[in-house]
């Protein structure tokens, strides 16, 4: 008597009209309950048993396959527009759309989404990794991938995320943290020794990132306490049209991009609180979300009188405690360029390496750049003995942790230990002359 088969462990039988052996299958079900069944098909009975043993197989291993005709190019698109913009800041989102763009879509992108496993999670690290990149990419495309399928799990598309079946790629630093030497440091707050080094000497000093520094507001300043408020850093948003589309490409301004349209819109998460300055230009809060404020030793205090003073008459339309001629404010690169100048002003850099980088000669070493002067004031406040905690504190990390790979701050200790940092450059805090 032939055994009897349990409920979804499928069943072969002859197509006499096809000439073929078809196995059929339960594969989940359809919405409305009814019971989801599949086939697989062959030529000959055993290739046919082969077949239907093996997709039994996987769903025993990873679950029923719901979303079959979701690619996961199409769901990529689906999940940064629907899910990323709302979510995530400016530059985590612009992340976010390089891994999928680069990595995650080119190496997976034809791939039905609820048929992805562990081995394509490993692919992608993979061609990371061959491509020589730091592990932190790899791991950062890891976390994209993960969160992609933790959201089309949610959508009923795959009963299971197969990310979780594969361990992250381990974050291994090749390189310590790039930081000024001491002498290196001291030649730099000495070349900017004027009026308008004031952001230099706060940018080694303080250890504030770029992008605050470039959104610092005069009104966060207290120069009777000694303090500089971090509420705000600057950011260019990206906008989209406000109008309605009228066909592929086509909006009824007449414009193609959202930018050029006059009531265009920031495409960013409807929580992020920003203030508009103008163009692409706005003020949004810190890396942390909440502000922080840092100590400021006597010589910067110094120095920042002077400069408000020197420059009371320049406009200032949005508040910027540094800013151009006209009060517009730094952008970026600007920043970059003006750092690289002072670098070869204090002899560390040569001059082709002024250059930004598209126009140097082949071969040329890299250069610091402006994040380096922040690992300095963290790697000098750590060679000085100052507790991890502290030196987090005063330069806004996330956790102790990314403090030690660097070797609301009020506090006594992190006055102490900025009042340190002020004796270990002694050298070269002198105030400045226009």
């Amino acid at each position: 008597m032939p055994k009897k088969r349990s409920p979804g462990e499928g069943g072969l039988h002859y197509d006499r009209a096809k000439g073929l052996w078809r196995g059929r299958y339960d594969d989940g079900f359809h919405p409305d309950g009814r019971r989801r069944q599949r086939e697989v098909s062959a030529r000959t009975q055993t290739v046919a048993r082969e077949r239907l043993k093996q997709k039994l197989a996987e769903i025993a291993e990873y679950g029923t396959t719901l979303g079959r005709t979701v690619t996961v190019a199409a769901w990529a698109e689906h999940y940064i527009e629907t899910d990323c913009w709302m979510r995530l800041k400016p530059n985590s989102l612009a992340t976010t759309e390089s891994l999928m763009r680069n990595w995650i879509v080119p190496l997976l992108g034809r791939r039905r989404i609820s048929e992805l496993k562990p081995s394509d999670v490993r692919l992608v690290h993979k061609a990371v990794f061959d491509a020589g990149l730091a592990t932190g990419t790899a791991r950062k495309a890891h976390e994209i991938l993960s969160g992609m399928l933790s959201a089309a799990k949610a959508d009923g598309l795959v009963t299971r995320n197969v990310v979780d079946d594969v361990k992250p790629p381990e974050v291994i630093a090749k390189n310590p943290r790039g930081s000024l030497s001491t002498e290196q440091a001291l030649a730099v707050l000495a070349a900017s020794a004027n009026v308008e080094g004031t952001r230099w000497w706060v940018a080694v000093l303080d250890g504030i990132r770029q992008s605050e520094r470039l959104g610092a507001l005069i009104e966060g300043l207290d120069l009777d306490a000694g303090t500089l408020r971090v509420d705000w850093q600057l950011e260019e948003l990206r906008s989209e049209h406000g109008c309605e589309p009228l066909a592929e490409g086509q909006w009824s301004c007449l414009t193609k991009r959202g930018s050029s349209f006059p009531q265009r819109r920031f495409k960013v998460k409807s929580s992020l609180e920003y203030i508009h300055l103008y163009g692409r230009l706005a003020l949004i809060r810190p890396k942390l979300g909440k502000s922080r404020t840092v100590p400021l030793i006597p010589p910067v205090v110094a120095v920042l009188h002077e400069y408000l003073e020197a420059t009371k008459d320049r406009p200032n339309p949005y508040g910027l405690l540094w800013r151009h001629e006209d009060g517009r404010p730094y952008l970026p690169h600007e920043d970059q360029q003006l750092w690289r100048d002072l670098l070869f002003r204090a002899g560390v850099i040569n001059q082709e390496q002024t250059k930004p980088p598209k126009d140097r000669t082949p071969g040329t070493p890299g250069i610091p750049t402006t994040h380096w002067a922040r690992h300095t004031t963290a790697t000098a406040l750590m060679e000085l003995g100052v507790d991890a905690k502290i030196v987090g504190e005063i330069v806004g990390h996330v956790d102790e942790k990314t403090t030690r790979r660097y070797q609301h701050v009020s506090s006594p200790t992190a006055r102490d230990a900025m009042e340190r940092l002020s004796s270990h450059f002694k050298d070269a805090l002198h105030t400045p002359t226009g």
